[in-house]
């Protein structure tokens, strides 16, 4: 089986439901949603009418403050991603996609991500290219195997070491840059054998192509609305794709 996993923080839980919503709108696949209890029952509450298959799992993050890119906040809370993928590899024999709040869904990602199952790779990454990194870890595919398993867990453990001392008041050393020095350059010897590959942008496109550039190509499943900082600029991408179902966000 292929489950979706998602983290989410209180200040971002709108966006949070929102990707729920428009997944549904085309599969009822398993969603698991690391938070804490109090940002569940927010989000749950904005989705009673389609929740099917939506499981919570505890996990205190530390901070709402999820939506800051560059701050401090944001970078530790995205670090954790590698804490719940291992969790949910141990937990179940089910491969998992990580997927941010900051997505919707235009169509039903299964067939693709069945065939990716069916093939031997063991990540498949969105991609940031032309202008960003070429790993996007917003929307990624981890097979569910004690190879990735072991790869996450060195992960976790040399998360120290890269981020280093940066004090500086806007962080750019997240878990998405790390991910790409490890599989690109082999850092601290972690990428041992791993068989990687990205989505065609036909299927899973980022926020530069897709919103800033408007270079379409009709097919796209994921819509990502990266690229841009704030909930408000987020918010107005999803609206003019039709694609935002949660009303205001400071109501």
């Amino acid at each position: 089986m292929i489950k979706f996993l998602t983290i989410t923080t209180e200040d971002n839980h709108k966006f949070c439901a929102n990707m729920i919503k428009s997944l549904r709108d085309f599969s009822d696949c398993p969603v698991v949603i690391y938070c804490d209890k109090k940002t569940f029952d927010k989000t749950n509450s904005l989705i009673e009418s389609c929740n099917v298959n939506v499981e919570h799992k505890d996990f205190d993050f530390g901070t709402s403050n999820y939506t800051h890119y560059g701050k401090k906040e944001f970078v530790d809370v995205t670090f954790k991603k590698y804490d719940v993928i291992v969790a949910e590899l141990k937990s179940s024999s089910d491969d998992v996609v990580l997927i941010d709040t900051d997505i919707a869904f235009k169509g039903n990602p299964m067939d693709v991500l069945v065939s990716t199952k069916n093939s031997d790779y063991d990540l498949v990454f969105q991609t940031d290219s032309p202008v960003g990194t070429p790993i996007c870890t917003g929307f990624f595919y981890v097979r569910n195997s004690e190879k990735n398993i072991n790869f996450f867990e060195g992960c976790i453990k040399n998360v120290p070491v890269f981020r280093g001392n940066d004090e500086s008041e806007w962080l750019e050393r997240h878990e998405q840059l790390m991910m790409n020095s490890v599989l690109h350059s082999n850092y601290n010897q972690l990428n041992t054998n791993m068989k990687w590959t990205l989505f065609p942008v036909s299927f899973a496109t980022n926020g530069h192509l897709y919103f800033s550039t408007n270079q379409r190509i009709g097919s796209e499943v994921v819509i990502h609305t990266n690229f841009c900082v704030g909930q408000g600029i987020k918010k107005e991408r999803l609206e003019s794709d039709n694609l935002w179902f949660m009303g205001d966000i400071d109501e």
